[in-house]
């Protein structure tokens, strides 16, 4: 043909179409994590105790000093517990029970011991819409009296602007974990619209870094950048459940609830995007395709991604001496799979995991308690793990 008459190839040309095609194909093969399949169970005997019941739909745990523990329960309740007592805290702020909305997260101030703050996330109504709700982060500090625990100085520290309140009942995130720089970090998860995720002028889809305060580290990746929520840290996140600085290398993990497959740990950095919806594992729920991509440029690439989905639910780094040998390594919650798993990680990559214990019941959170023992929060009840 007269057009292939014309056209020559120099060595510089077919290099430069090689690339292209490489481009536009993804070939990157290298880079894509292998999901994790055939997870050994732990061998050994473990103790499993029950170390309180009566709980209804505990979310999120904390332990104040050693067999005193903070527990969230889904429909707005703070209970200071202990083995012999459990206590509702009076006055914490109400909720939007809705879907997966409700009393979420509660954490610590890093520096709890001299100063009282204790952290929470929640859905939070829209007063002029009771439909509406979005995930807010307020502190607070607990007063004791003889007879009653309750909420005091309340401070809120993040609240998105009244237009970005949704009727869905979806995907809340949403985790609070702190870094050693006076930084908290917290996930809004899609809201189950999942285009949203790729916008930074909406706060869903995402991770978001504030200071302890509430106001905005002058290091975050949009600070400056117009009509944007300045307290976002990174975008294209679906559903973020679980959120952990690891106290020895200050890496940030994150474990990601994904749709059908597809859930992902991943390491969270300044101002990248991890993709959903445009890049994933999973598919839909209905088992059509989400998306025909596992990658694309400009779109991180998880640690490690669970497939099929375990249902990822939290995270927290294991510390003690209970258990020597897992000191430095995950501990993540899984709620479908009923699990919880040990992972193995080394700087920014991803090792092997095993599972701890299985078929208890979906677990929404664990822990690593002052005594070296492992907590996890059932749908009804917190059990102990020990040697």
């Amino acid at each position: 043909m007269q057009i292939f008459d014309n056209l020559r190839l120099t060595p510089y040309h077919l290099f430069f179409l090689f690339v292209s095609l490489l481009y536009s194909f993804n070939v990157k093969a290298k880079d894509l994590p292998s999901p994790v399949n055939k997870v050994p169970i732990y061998s050994q005997q473990l103790v499993i105790e029950e170390w309180t019941a009566g709980l209804d739909e505990p979310w999120g745990l904390s332990f104040i000093s050693d067999g005193v523990v903070l527990v969230t329960e889904k429909k707005g309740n703070l209970l200071v517990i202990t083995r012999d007592s459990k206590k509702k805290v009076i006055g914490v702020p109400s909720v939007t029970n809705k879907g997966q909305g409700g009393l979420l997260d509660v954490a610590l101030d890093p520096n709890y011991s001299l100063n009282g703050w204790v952290y929470l996330s929640f859905s939070d109504m829209d007063k002029n819409n009771p439909e509406k709700s979005m995930t807010k982060i307020v502190r607070g500090k607990l007063s004791y009296s003889s007879k009653s625990i309750t909420w005091e100085n309340e401070e809120v520290l993040f609240q998105a602007n009244p237009k970005d309140y949704m009727n869905t009942g979806f995907h809340f995130g949403s985790r609070i974990a702190f870094d050693n720089n006076d930084h908290l970090y917290f996930g809004i998860g899609d809201r189950g619209v999942m285009d949203m995720a790729q916008s930074i002028n909406v706060p869903n889809g995402k991770i978001h870094r504030i200071k302890t305060d509430g106001s905005i580290p002058e290091g975050n990746p949009f600070v400056n950048t117009f009509n944007v929520y300045p307290s976002i840290f990174t975008y294209g996140n679906r559903n973020p459940q679980g959120i952990i600085v690891h106290p020895d290398s200050n890496v940030i993990w994150q474990t990601e609830h994904g749709p059908k497959g597809g859930d992902e740990l991943n390491v969270i950095k300044s101002g990248l995007n991890y993709g959903w919806p445009k890049i994933s594992y999973g598919i839909n729920y209905n088992g059509s395709v989400l998306t025909e991509f596992v990658d694309l440029p400009g779109m991180e690439q998880p640690e490690s991604y669970w497939t099929p989905s375990i249902a990822v639910s939290s995270l927290d780094v294991y510390v003690g001496k209970m258990f020597p040998e897992w000191n430095g390594h995950l501990l993540v919650s899984a709620l479908a799979d009923q699990s919880v798993r040990v992972v193995s990680v080394s700087d920014e990559n991803y090792l092997s995991e095993i599972v701890l214990i299985k078929d208890l019941g979906r677990v929404r959170d664990v822990t690593s308690g002052p005594d070296g023992a492992i907590y996890a929060l059932l749908p009804t009840k917190m059990i102990r793990i020990s040697r």
